[in-house]
């Protein structure tokens, strides 16, 4: 007889022995879950235990997906990542929130807008003093 609480899997055979259920899982199912995350919420799974960090982490696959399935990541930024050879993990990394914000500031994408328009929605993030003084200096040698 097997129950099913949430997050584990036990038989009352072997008491005391509980198996998580990504691990439980075929790979593919569990990859099919996990899929289904945000950046934010994969990251948090991978922080769970030694062995959903170490299937998260190695699985570029779900990288792929997730990064291809997040509107927040420019797919142009990833583009280049991937050509220099990054794995897609370190490219949604690289791209994903504040981080991926900052590297468009440096890169110039926010410079010289003609208009309010062309101002895009998601620009702007907590940056400390140094990183705007970075941005600024790029700019006024642009």
């Amino acid at each position: 007889m097997v129950h099913v609480k949430v997050g584990q899997v036990s038989d009352t055979k072997a008491a005391g022995t509980c198996l998580d259920a990504i691990t439980y899982l075929p790979p593919e199912m569990g990859l099919a879950v996990l899929e289904r995350l945000d950046v934010p919420s994969l990251c948090r799974a991978a922080q769970t235990c030694s062995s959903w960090s170490e299937f998260i982490s190695d699985t570029d696959w779900l990288w792929k997906k997730v990064c291809q399935n997040c509107q927040d990541i420019d797919p142009k930024l990833v583009e280049m990542d991937r050509a220099e050879g990054l794995p897609w993990r370190a490219a949604v990394m690289r791209n994903y929130g504040a981080a991926g914000i900052q590297r468009q500031w440096r890169l110039g994408f926010f410079s010289r807008p003609s208009s309010y328009e062309d101002i895009p929605d998601r620009c702007m993030c907590e940056m400390d003093a140094d990183t705007w003084g970075q941005i600024l200096q790029l700019e006024l040698d642009r």
